[in-house]
């Protein structure tokens, strides 16, 4: 089951902090240009973007390409396309960092390198009315930087062997507009475990149980081997509770046996 929260806008600056953040110099940071020479228009859906970026698992993305541009506003230049296609929501990930690596017949590509590799992609394209953003690509937010993942409101887990895919793995709080930002939600298992300090009473309908803010582990909890910092994950036997702490007292979330969402 997937939470149809999971889609939600993500947490946006003022547009004054987008401008100081969107182009940032490689000097001194954690960037480095991509060295992508092919074509910088392609099919598909992450479009030309999707050939740039280096991740470990699939990327995310969107291409506008090859139709005339109907999705959202034009812009004066390529730095200000950016920030819009942020601003309206048709791109998502790192809205800062980037550094403009390549100009090409009215194209430019933008790169965001973190640990090693480019991690996220766009391309901007001047349709003659306008600049726009054409496509995009992005690896996982656990390949970003932590304060990408923390401004999208995902929450990273970790195994033995690093940080882990939000496709195996993730929580995340829940909307504020809904009042249940003091909720948070966990995905795992194509299951969805709520902690809920002051549950909803709809919400409350749709659990297998009461959160618990203190229990015993069950000694046949199984072990997840995910950890966020000193909160370790545990499942029940019969998948109806997640356990979070540090294995003496932990937290017991209940799982969603329900649609959750709200308008």
């Amino acid at each position: 089951m997937r939470n149809p929260l999971r889609r939600r806008r993500p947490r946006s600056p003022g547009l004054a902090a987008v401008a100081a953040l969107l182009l940032t110099s490689a000097c001194g940071q954690d960037l480095a240009p991509g060295t992508y020479e092919g074509p910088l228009s392609a099919t598909g859906k992450r479009g030309a973007a999707g050939h740039v970026v280096e991740c470990t698992g699939p990327a995310e993305g969107g291409n506008n390409y090859p139709g005339a541009y109907d999705n959202g506003a034009l812009s004066d230049d390529a730095d200000e396309a950016i920030r819009t296609a942020f601003d309206e929501a048709l791109v998502f990930g790192a809205r800062g960092g980037y550094v403009r690596v390549r100009e090409d017949d009215g194209r430019a590509l933008y790169t965001l390198t973190h640990d090693g590799g480019v991690r996220q992609a766009l391309i901007v394209r001047d349709g003659q009315d306008g600049w726009y953003v054409e496509s995009w690509a992005r690896c996982d937010y656990s390949e970003l930087p932590d304060e990408v993942a923390e401004e999208a409101g995902y929450e990273i887990w970790s195994d033995a062997d690093g940080r882990v895919s939000t496709r195996r793995v993730q929580s995340y709080a829940g909307p504020a507009h809904c009042s249940w930002d003091d909720m948070t939600f966990l995905e795992i298992d194509e299951a969805e475990y709520v902690r809920a300090p002051e549950p909803d009473p709809h919400v409350a309908t749709l659990l297998s149980g009461a959160y618990e803010a203190a229990v015993a582990l069950p000694p046949d909890a199984r072990d997840t081997g995910f950890h966020r910092g000193e909160d370790h994950l545990w499942l029940s036997a019969d998948g109806a509770w997640a356990f979070v702490g540090d294995g003496e007292r932990v937290e017991r979330w209940p799982r969603a046996v329900g649609k959750l969402g709200c308008m």
